[in-house]
């Protein structure tokens, strides 16, 4: 058995009773540990300094293996013009955050000189354009997984409306010119000893801009496995579900529309989980599209209350323009869910033709009528759904955290022979 490294990873959000980028930071740091010894530097961060603390209290076995350093995190404005503008306007956010790092490698200095550990690994957040300051150090450095480098499709900005669409604009240009040009992004890319992407689209980006090799690993491969999980059998009324933002860029509308267009005499309902900017729009428009008694919104629900609905239904949408690798999605995978969804992206790394329909987001009319055809079909063919619920439960198998952690093992094991090999020169110290 291989020996039990010592690893600092930074995990700016981590938290055990979270989703998304905080749920990811616990899960690995935590799947991590079963491995290695590991301290983490994260911030304090929606009260998770108590719940970690008190979940490590009663899991002693756990505690052994891993320890935190919490550096304070900021807080965003809560009142008037400057929570607008820490909304609407990121460079404020990004400075803020960029503080935050500073404070966060201080405390990887002092703990790296107050014992020895065998590598690093900027685990969190995964998005590319604030690297932190961690790739500093003179230990062997993994970063990744890798985000952020997505744009919502140019074809589809316009259909967004003018708030949505000026703002991803300026996002995709802005996204363009810092993958290329990034100062910090570049040094740390170049002084990094293993890179883990979040998607197979950042990998092609990495290797093409900047000659960067990476791996592409599951983001959310610690997403929980629920026990419902098993293969669809649908007859009759088909059941269709979305849970996620409420937001533009998750192309909820335009699954309305495709719905919309299918014959009346196919039986089928939608259950929209969750909230946002644009539920009521959402609902004028399922209105509008007389499709409103067969779409049932449901705002945000509790966990069990979640995985019921997920296990009453039969397929599982998520038309989303713009993700890294959406934890949804695997979780819907792990309950036995054929997925319909994009053909860009995490997406498309995470369904495969054995276990959903990936569909053409590059326009709005190519992705409303692929939407239409993938649900007629589905809701014509029991026995397709069927066995697309079967290869669910073998995918989510697959970027199952039993099946990508070897993955991660070999980064680190590539990390420190990565560095043994640099040159002299290449090699860091403590500036």
């Amino acid at each position: 058995m291989p020996a039990r490294r010592k690893v600092l990873i930074l995990a700016a959000v981590c938290h055990p009773n979270r989703e998304s980028k905080p749920g990811l930071g616990w899960n690995w740091s935590v799947k991590i540990a079963d491995h290695h010894d590991v301290t983490v530097i994260t911030g304090d961060y929606e009260d998770s300094k108590s719940v970690i603390e008190s979940h490590l209290d009663q899991d002693r076995a756990l505690a052994q293996r891993i320890r935190f350093e919490f550096v304070p995190w900021f807080e965003r404005p809560n009142w008037g013009l400057k929570a607008w503008a820490w909304d609407y306007y990121q460079p404020l956010y990004y400075a803020a955050y960029e503080r935050w790092m500073r404070m966060a490698y201080e405390t990887a200095r002092r703990l790296m000189k107050e014992s020895r550990y065998d590598l690093c690994h900027q685990l969190n957040m995964v998005g590319f354009r604030e690297p932190g300051y961690l790739w500093q150090s003179p230990i062997p450095f993994v970063w990744g997984p890798v985000g952020g480098t997505q744009n919502v499709p140019w074809g589809m900005l316009h259909r967004l409306g003018a708030v949505e669409c000026a703002r991803h604009l300026s996002r995709n240009v802005i996204n363009e010119y810092q993958k290329r040009f990034s100062r910090r992004f570049r040094q740390a890319l170049t002084r990094s000893n293993a890179v883990i992407a979040i998607a197979s689209d950042t990998a092609e980006s990495l290797l093409r801009l900047h000659g960067k090799e990476s791996q592409v690993t599951a983001a959310a491969f610690g997403t929980s496995v629920h026990p419902l999980g098993r293969v669809r059998r649908p007859h009759g009324t088909v059941r269709f579900i979305y849970t996620g933002q409420h937001v533009m860029r998750k192309g909820v509308p335009f699954a309305l529309q495709a719905l919309a267009r299918l014959d009346r005499r196919i039986s089928w309902t939608l259950d929209v989980l969750g909230a946002g900017v644009e539920t009521e729009s959402w609902k004028q428009q399922a209105e509008r599209l007389r499709i409103a008694d067969r779409v049932n919104f449901h705002g945000f629900v509790t966990r069990d209350r979640l995985f019921e609905l997920l296990s009453q239904a039969d397929v599982y949408i998520f038309p989303s323009l713009l993700e890294g690798w959406p934890a949804s999605i695997a979780e819907a995978l792990s309950l036995g869910l054929p997925v319909v969804t994009t053909n860009h992206q995490g997406m498309r790394d995470m369904v495969t033709p054995d276990c959903g329909i990936l569909v053409d987001p590059s326009r709005a009319s190519r992705l409303i009528d692929g939407l239409s055809r993938a649900f007629s079909t589905l809701a014509a063919t029991p026995d397709l759904v069927e066995k697309l619920s079967a290869g669910a439960l073998r995918r989510a198998a697959e970027i199952s955290a039993e099946q990508q952690m070897p993955a991660i093992l070999a980064a680190y094991d590539r990390a420190i022979q990565d560095l043994k090999r640099a040159p002299l020169a290449t090699k860091c110290e403590f500036p």
